[in-house]
């Protein structure tokens, strides 16, 4: 997946109201002809001075129930930063050491042999940080191909009704893949990682992950309308179902319906959730200051074109300074997930970005939502609409070019 530039043109950015310009964002991104089928967002400012929420398109295909600005999605990799959360708050307690080798925290049967690389056998001396880093080498269950020539993804897809159990995703990981390089060499995004992570959270608090994320999270931030697939419950009740999702015209709703989704991308929540959880992260409610510094430890990733950079659970979306000369787009951290679910913070404007698109195959979608919206507030903030020379928003595109070994990352 890369950055095109496809060209300069003077435009005259939308008049009125900023919640109009969102609004008519949100619905360009929804239609007949176009791959998503339903999405929502919510933006709003650390300050509380503004909060915008908006849906389009229809949440459940067969019922045509509408997609609401309440509808709860799957997350997906968004999980993610929930999960390093965890893990450097029990770092905060003295419970976890992000130098401890993983070998400390878990049995033998689970990481016997799952880091060999070069001849040597790298699996007692990965430590927690390298998981929370991606920095492990570990190979990734879901994306990369087994013996039998498939993805996890393809699999799952194929067969929406079997189950799997994580154990069997880390055995797979262990038993028909190689890891690419001895750990800490680079950065290369491997969802068995994090599924990893959970276990070593299971293992310190000797409960249940999802009992961990309702005790942290779920209910100290006000959480109701978040959970963890197949294992927990919305604590508003009743709970919408989720909305549909889809890999292009085919339906995957089943698939993400299911416990194989776990600490690496398994929870389901709603755009509101989603912002309480970002700013209790980013003003200092959940974990301290320097804590957070250390989870921006930035670093490139080695299996994604685009220009993502990796943290302890925690992504760096920056524009290439040559293109960002002209479109001026700031920084933004959070995490993506790989059905099009977003989680961002632009701390230049201040501004939190929630939302989906609820769509496998548009992996540029999220990002061209969210440059659209820094682009109007950044007119907002300068106080005018005027007539800029700027690089046209739709003409900022994303061009993906998958290999169907990387068709699935950000699980």
């Amino acid at each position: 997946m890369g950055i095109v530039l496809a060209g300069r043109q003077l435009i005259r950015p939308h008049a009125g109201d900023i919640r109009k310009q969102l609004e008519s964002i949100l619905s360009a991104a929804v239609g007949r002809g176009k791959p998503i089928r339903n999405a929502v967002l919510c933006v709003s400012k650390g300050d509380g001075s503004f909060t915008w929420c908006g849906a389009a398109g229809a949440a459940n295909q067969e019922g045509k129930a509408p997609m609401t600005p309440a509808t709860p999605f799957y997350i997906a990799s968004t999980t993610k930063l929930f999960t390093a959360t965890a893990v450097m708050m029990l770092y905060e307690k003295g419970l976890i050491a992000l130098s401890d080798p993983i070998a400390k925290y878990l049995p033998e049967r689970t990481i016997h042999g799952i880091q060999v690389y070069g001849g040597h056998d790298f699996s007692n001396e990965i430590t927690v940080e390298q998981l929370l880093a991606q920095t492990s080498g570990i190979p990734d269950y879901y994306d990369e191909k087994g013996k039998d020539g498939k993805t996890l993804f393809e699999i799952f897809k194929a067969d929406q009704q079997r189950r799997w159990t994580v154990d069997e995703e880390i055995a797979r990981a262990r038993d028909e893949m190689t890891p690419r390089f001895r750990p800490g060499a680079k950065a290369f995004y491997s969802d068995t990682n994090y599924q990893l992570l959970g276990k070593i959270i299971e293992a310190r608090t000797g409960k249940p992950l999802q009992a961990v994320l309702e005790e942290f999270f779920f209910r100290p931030l006000g959480l109701k309308h978040t959970w963890l697939v197949g294992l927990s419950e919305s604590l508003a009740k009743p709970a919408a179902a989720p909305a549909n999702v889809f890999s292009k015209d085919e339906d995957i709703t089943r698939m993400r319906a299911s416990t194989f989704y776990w600490a690496d991308g398994g929870i389901v929540s709603t755009t509101e959730d989603l912002i309480l959880f970002m700013k209790a992260l980013q003003q200092g409610r959940l974990v301290r200051t320097d804590t957070l510094a250390k989870m921006h430890r930035w670093r490139p990733l080695s299996n994604t074109g685009m220009p993502f950079q990796y943290g302890f659970g925690t992504m760096e979306f920056v524009v290439p300074s040559l293109i960002n000369r002209i479109v001026k787009v700031p920084a933004i951290w959070g995490h993506s997930g790989s059905i099009g679910s977003f989680l961002y913070y632009a701390p230049e404007l201040d501004l939190y970005m929630a939302g989906t698109v609820d769509q496998e195959s548009d992996k540029g979608a999220p990002i061209m939502l969210m440059v659209k919206i820094m682009k109007a507030f950044q007119h907002m903030k300068h106080g005018k609409q005027r007539q800029t020379a700027c690089l046209r928003p739709p003409q900022l595109r994303i061009a993906v070019r998958w290999s169907p070994s990387r068709q699935s990352m950000f699980s």
